[in-house]
């Protein structure tokens, strides 16, 4: 049985590269079904093991208030090994950082948010904190 390697959940989707990267591509608005449906997947790919998550809001629109409550109530941080966005507006920037407050509060915050303009950058970024991370393990 092969391991499902992308995702359509309503206009937006999600690809998992190998070794552990979910690329979230997120078109127009978020809606509650679509929160839901991506919670669920960061589940499924985090219960295999952590994993980076890079989001790409440069299609983006608006987020329901409904989709950010379900999302801060339904995702386990320690699924992350950190969290890229690309083109996030300040709209966007706001949420991910609020969220991610809530998380550090409650002690469960267990990896870093960045904020970058292109994919490239992101691989950049990806390539820099795997090397940090292998250095701290070693």
């Amino acid at each position: 049985m092969s391991i499902q390697r992308e995702w359509k959940f309503g206009t937006h989707e999600a690809r998992f590269e190998e070794p552990d990267t979910l690329w979230v591509k997120i078109q127009g608005d978020t809606s509650l079904k679509d929160a839901t449906a991506l919670s669920e997947l960061y589940g499924e790919v985090g219960g295999r093991g952590p994993f980076y998550v890079v989001t790409d809001l440069r299609e983006a629109t608006t987020v329901d208030a409904e989709a950010r409550e379900h999302v801060s109530k339904n995702i386990n941080p320690g699924w992350f090994l950190g969290s890229i966005y690309i083109g996030a507006g300040f709209l966007h920037r706001a949420v991910a950082k609020s969220l991610s407050l809530m998380h550090y509060l409650t002690g469960r915050l267990t990896f870093e948010l960045h904020f970058v303009s292109t994919e490239e950058e992101a691989r950049v970024l990806l390539a820099r904190e795997r090397n940090k991370r292998s250095a701290q393990v070693a």
